[in-house]
């Protein structure tokens, strides 16, 4: 395993406050909030965090497609689609020879907040919740962090 990937690992769970795990595996998970992030070096030299989303639908797909329009943003999550259970996966990704504890909280936090956005844009959406309006995305919070 490549020792910039373990490196990586170690220290977003040190700047997070977690314990760094004794094994650390081709693929990490950490729990924020709600959301399960994994964490993998794909592909060579590149670290790649994502989330999976709800199942693509036609009353879901716009909001997917909106978020990976074109930036600038070296870490901005984009919205791709895994074939096999046709769930929306959002994921963001960073050069590993440039990881530093800050620039991997700060792909953590994107993922999060851009999760955030996406899962109240999903509840206004739904049929049931068309006259709620009061609806807020999730503050990023390390405090719910698990590894």
């Amino acid at each position: 395993m490549n020792q910039q990937y373990v490196k990586a690992v170690e220290m977003l769970c040190l700047e997070l406050g977690l314990e760094v795990p004794k094994d650390i595996n081709e693929i990490t998970s950490i729990k924020v909030g709600e959301q399960e992030c994994h964490i993998t070096e794909h592909p060579a030299g590149r670290l790649l965090m994502f989330s999976s989303l709800s199942e693509i639908t036609q009353e879901n797909a716009q909001i997917f497609l909106e978020v990976s329009m074109f930036s600038q943003e070296e870490k901005k999550p984009m919205v791709g689609l895994d074939p096999e259970s046709n769930h929306a996966i959002l994921w963001n990704q960073q050069p590993l020879v440039q990881a530093e504890r800050h620039t991997l909280y700060q792909q953590l936090e994107l993922l999060s907040q851009y999760y955030d956005q996406i899962q109240s844009k999903l509840a206004l959406s739904r049929p049931e919740n068309s006259d709620v309006q009061d609806i807020k995305p999730g503050n990023f919070n390390p405090n719910l962090f698990l590894v």
